[in-house]
This record gives structure tokens, C-alpha cells and sequence, in this order.
């Protein structure tokens, strides 16, 4: 998941395409336009509060911790909802954090992103958030191009545009203009019976940018892995920065190892030093966005074309990590357009943007069947968080399905945007 302008993320859609005649032609395209907002880091830095229930507008990424699920509204802030009875989500309330995408949870402190800083909020009282700490500027790289402005989210606007021939984004799929991205809508980023997890941590999804395993809050921004003992959940410490390069995007534990995807290739670090995590390999692959998850000794890496990452290729990779100082592909499955993936029991559930989502039999990774399929949605992200229930995201909302059955995953309730 890249943001070339720092998540100012706009959609395109193609309307319409008129042939070149006399070496004369136009194109109208409709785009769905995000307006970058900027703050200061006095304006983000006291804006955080609990508020009433306000609409679901442009759901990002998603976690679940005891009974409560968590949904960001991306760059604006958290939603969340009760789903003790999972038929009736019911809404709690609305944590107002400026330029949050992330966020995972320890002993009830919810850590999240606030433009460059991380806050610990303590959730004891879900429904009366309070900060009981922020560790300023942690985000050592952050762009920035006005030394007093930083940005935090996008307002979105339609806009409808005739471009000529002889323009140089003429039938470009992603282009730049004025300082804002352009996107084409097919293939844009998107700027699991409900019991208690039973856990003092939660469960995100395939995208995620922070866990925690342990004593230790995990944290990938672009370049790079932070460590955080947080055995005071309170009190976030940094121990340790792994260097890795540019276009890392998201971080998946397992046992006693960190995954950790990137759009050229797949990291795995051991994690048996918690304090300092050390890569014991990389497996890459063509550059494409990919997230990536893992059960037993396999992982499974989707790639997908058309995005920031400019890739060219939509499959799900099959990889070996028996012996993790050498994972080897077993075995590429061409998708559709594949985004977030999650595993569970044999059974993978992979995400496709536009075309909804799959449910694939991976019992023998060599032979990947699909047993099932959900059409007609939008799906950027999935939590299976047990063997009968499915969590899914995108962006028409969320959606809490039963695949007990194990090939037809049955509607329980949905979150929709905009309500």
C-alpha cells in the first residue's frame, strides 16, 4: 500500500474514451477527488477525544479485541462498535485521532497513529478514551513539505475532467496533478459464533501496521521495524530500529517469528530476542502491493497490479518456510485482483477488491481449489478470528459472515458505510 503524496489518496473512473480524429481527441473521466487537510502539530496533537456516533465514511482497516470491534475511519479516527450480540452490532461511540490508519491493543491501551506522534489511550471506560501517553516524532521519516503543516486526512469530492490527447495523463491509469494522485477506481488502494478473544491483545487484519506479541508493541512505517516493550502498557519504550530499505507496508506475527511484507518481497525475522528481532531471510518477488499471512510452515503473499506499487501481475504466492533461511515458491495462482488475505483452519480467505471475496481450500498448497466465493461487495481486508465466523472489510463497509458451512459463507450482520 503506497501513498505517493503522504495518503492523499483520489480515485479514478473511466466514463468515456473518443478516438483520435485529425490528430485531435478527448477523454472524460470522473474522479473521485481527496483533498488533502493539513494541521499543525499543536492543532492533531489536542484534537483527540471521544464523540458521539457519527456515519462510516471511508472505512479503512479493522481489529477486534474482546467483544468490541474497531474501525478506522481512515485518517479521521476510530469507530466502534459492541457485538456481544452479532446480529445487532450496536456503536459506541467515535475516538476523534487526526490522521490515524492504525491501531492495536494491550490491557485496554489502544496504541494508534496521530500524523507523526503514537498515542497510548487507555479504553478501560471504552465509551471515555483518555491519552496516558505519546511518543512524539516517531515517525523519523515522515515527508514533509512545509516545515509547520503536516498532513492528516482527505475529503472526498467528485469531479468530472476533459483531457486531451496532448495531454501527458492522457489514458494514464495513475497520474499526479497539482499535487494530488489519481487513481483509477478498479485498481486503487483503499486509502471473524462472537465470543471475547479471551486475550489481553487483539486481532487485526491482513494490513496491519502494528501488533503486539507479548511484552512488545511492533510498529512498520515505510522503511523500517520499531520495537516497543510495553510490559507497562502505559508506557511505551522504544528498544530497537530495523533498518530495511524503502516500501515496507505491513507486519503479520506467527509463533515465534515476524512477517513482515513489503512491495518487493517478504521478510522473515526471528523473534526469539523480542527486544531485537533479526532477519533471517527474504523471499522477493516482482514489485507489486502485497500483503501477507501464515499457518504452519506456509505463508501466503497476494500481489495485485494497478496501484502505487505499479506491479503487473494479480496472483496469490504459495511459499514454502519449512526451513525460513531459504522459503521457496511451491506454487503461483492467478487472481483476479487480489488485496488482504486471512487463513484458518485449511481454508484461506482472499480478498478481490471489486470482485468480493474467495474462500480457497489450501490443505495442499501444490493444489489450491476455490470452494466458494461472495460476489457483488466490495473486500479490501478479512479476519477469520475462528473456524465458523469471518470478519470482512471494504469499501462499502463491514460484513460478520458464518462459514461453518465451510464453502458458502451466510450473511450475519452488516456495518455500512455511510450509516
Amino acid at each position: 500500500m503506497r501513498n505517493i503524496f503522504l495518503g492523499m489518496i483520489c480515485l479514478s473512473i473511466f466514463v468515456s474514451f473518443q478516438s483520435c480524429l485529425n490528430d485531435s481527441c478527448t477523454e472524460a473521466r470522473t474522479f473521485v477527488q481527496y483533498t488533502p487537510v493539513y494541521m499543525t502539530k499543536a492543532q492533531f496533537r489536542t484534537a483527540i477525544k471521544s464523540e458521539p456516533v457519527r456515519k462510516l465514511e471511508n472505512p479503512g482497516k479493522f481489529y477486534f479485541y474482546k467483544t468490541f470491534l474497531f474501525i478506522n475511519d481512515q485518517g479521521v479516527g476510530i469507530h466502534v462498535y459492541d457485538l456481544k450480540n452479532e446480529s445487532k452490532p450496536v456503536k459506541v461511540g467515535f475516538y476523534n485521532i487526526p490522521g490515524n490508519f492504525d491501531i492495536a491493543i494491550k490491557e485496554n491501551i489502544l496504541y494508534a497513529d496521530n500524523v507523526i506522534d503514537l498515542v497510548a489511550l487507555d479504553i478501560s471506560d471504552i465509551s471515555q478514551p483518555k491519552v496516558v501517553n505519546r511518543i512524539e516524532d516517531y515517525k523519523g521519516q515522515y515527508i514533509n513539505y512545509d516545515p509547520l503543516q503536516y498532513y492528516a486526512y482527505a475529503v472526498k469530492s467528485d469531479q468530472t475532467t476533459i483531457l486531451d490527447c496532448s495531454d501527458q495523463n492522457f489514458s494514464q491509469e495513475t497520474f499526479v496533478n497539482g499535487g494530488v494522485v489519481f487513481f483509477d477506481k478498479s485498481t486503487a488502494p483503499n486509502t471473524s459464533v462472537i465470543s471475547s478473544t479471551g486475550s489481553n491483545t487483539g486481532v487485526g487484519g491482513s494490513f496491519a501496521r502494528f501488533t503486539v506479541v507479548n511484552d512488545y508493541l511492533y510498529v512498520v512505517d515505510q522503511n523500517s521495524l520499531k520495537s516497543y516493550l510495553v510490559d507497562n502498557p502505559e508506557k511505551p519504550v522504544l528498544k530497537h530500529t530495523n533498518q530495511l530499505g524503502w516500501g515496507i507496508e505491513t507486519i503479520f506475527p506467527f509463533k515465534d517469528k515476524l512477517f513482515v511484507g513489503s512491495n518487493s518481497g517478504m521478510y522473515i525475522f526471528d523473534n526469539n530476542r523480542p527486544e531485537t528481532p533479526v532477519l533471517q531471510s527474504v523471499f522477493d518477488h516482482a514489485r507489486a502491493c502485497d500483503p501477507v499471512v501464515v499457518d504452519d510452515n506456509t505463508a501466503y503473499v497476494t500481489l495485485r497490479d494497478g496501484n502505487t506499487c505499479t506491479g503487473f501481475t494479480n496472483q496469490l504466492d504459495v511459499i514454502d518456510i519449512t526451513n525460513v533461511l531459504n522459503p521457496k515458491l511451491i506454487k503461483s495462482y492467478p487472481m483476479k485482483h487480489p488485496h488482504g488475505l486471512s487463513v484458518y483452519d485449511k481454508k484461506l480467505y482472499l480478498a478481490e477488491g471489486v470482485y468480493g471475496f474467495k474462500v480457497l481450500d489450501v490443505a495442499n498448497p501444490e493444489k489450491v481449489n476455490q470452494l466458494g466465493e461472495v460476489t457483488g461487495i466490495h473486500s479490501y481486508d478479512m479476519i477469520s478470528l475462528t473456524q465458523d465466523r469471518l470478519f470482512m472489510i471494504g469499501e462499502d463497509g463491514f460484513y460478520l459472515y458464518n462459514v461453518s458451512d465451510g464453502k458458502k459463507p451466510i450473511l450475519i450482520s452488516t456495518i455500512k458505510k455511510n450509516e
